[in-house]
C-alpha cells in the first residue's frame, strides 16, 4: 500500500498515474506490503474466480516469484506505472523506496522488472 500523500490522475505514461501530493525525500518508505491491501492467492485459486473477476484483476496482478503466489493491490499502488529511470525503488522485497527526492505533483513511477518474475507480455518494458 502507498503510505504517502498521493492523487489519481491521467498519465502521460500510460491511462492513470499516481503522483505525489508532497515532497517525498530520497530514501523516505513510499510503499509497503500490507496483507490486508495487497491480496494473495494461488495460481487456482484464481482460476476458480468468475471470467469477469479475473479480467478486472489481471491488468494489475503481479507475481513475483515464477509459480508462486499472485499479487493484487486494492490500493491506488497499481496505478503506478513503469519507467527505466523509476523515482520508487522496487529492489527490496515487500517494500518501495523514494530514489530521489520526488517533487509534489511529479509521477510515482516504478521498475517493473523490480517485482514481476515474467515481464515479457509487456510490451513497452
Amino acid at each position: 500500500m502507498i503510505i504517502v500523500p498521493t492523487y489519481l490522475e491521467k498519465s502521460a505514461i500510460h491511462g492513470l498515474g499516481v503522483f505525489s501530493r508532497a515532497f517525498i525525500p530520497k530514501g523516505a518508505k513510499v510503499w509497503e506490503y500490507h496483507p490486508q491491501f495487497d491480496l494473495t492467492f494461488s495460481e487456482a485459486e484464481f482460476e476458480r474466480f468468475p471470467p469477469s473477476v479475473q479480467a478486472e484483476l489481471e491488468v494489475h496482478l503481479y507475481q513475483p516469484e515464477k509459480g508462486g503466489l499472485l499479487y493484487y493491490e486494492s490500493t491506488m499502488g497499481k496505478y503506478m506505472n513503469h519507467n527505466r529511470d523509476p523515482n520508487v525503488d522496487f529492489s527490496d522485497v515487500g517494500v518501495g523506496w523514494a530514489a530521489r527526492d520526488i517533487h509534489p505533483d511529479e509521477e510515482l513511477t516504478c521498475d517493473y522488472r523490480h517485482f514481476m518474475a515474467e515481464t515479457g507480455h509487456i510490451g513497452y518494458l
